[in-house]
């Protein structure tokens, strides 16, 4: 069951025990009934589906948005940058665990190994983040690569 959905049904529950506390008596469909006729909906059914569609859409929004500035580890090293790309790489709107493409280009070069003789260095990468912000493989399980500070 979902957030909206929980809130919407504890909504009826305090509208029942209200009335109860009034001498109306008043079933638990017809209390569902009643916050959704109030919520501007037809039925209880309409109403669910209309919250589960919207829980939906909000789990689908990418974590941050193109020209952001953000802040991170980056295998290891802190960093600073600016979102240059953000895309959705499964095309699909109902994935339960949704994956963007994202590049970011750091303020200040990042060092990648703890080899001293080798100073390898990174100034704009790319990656692959979840809606928490930890870098992840094509399948969404997290690699341990980046992690974005978000907002």
């Amino acid at each position: 069951m979902t957030d909206l959905i929980t809130q919407m049904k504890g909504r009826a529950k305090r509208l029942r025990s209200y009335l109860s506390d009034l001498g109306h008596t008043l079933s638990h469909a017809q209390s569902l009934e009643a916050i959704s006729k109030e919520e501007g909906c037809r039925d209880w059914n309409t109403l669910s589906a209309q919250l589960r569609q919207q829980e939906s859409t909000q789990a689908n929004r990418p974590p941050i948005h193109v020209g952001d500035r953000t802040t991170g580890i980056y295998r290891g090293s802190a960093f600073e940058g600016t979102v240059l790309t953000l895309e959705r790489t499964d095309g699909s709107s109902k994935q339960l665990c949704p994956v963007w493409r994202i590049k970011i280009h750091f303020d200040a070069p990042v060092a990648i190994g703890t080899n001293t003789q080798l100073n390898h260095t990174r100034q704009r990468v790319r990656a692959m983040i979840n809606r928490e912000g930890k870098s992840v493989n094509l399948k969404g399980v997290p690699d341990g690569f980046m992690q974005i500070d978000l907002p």
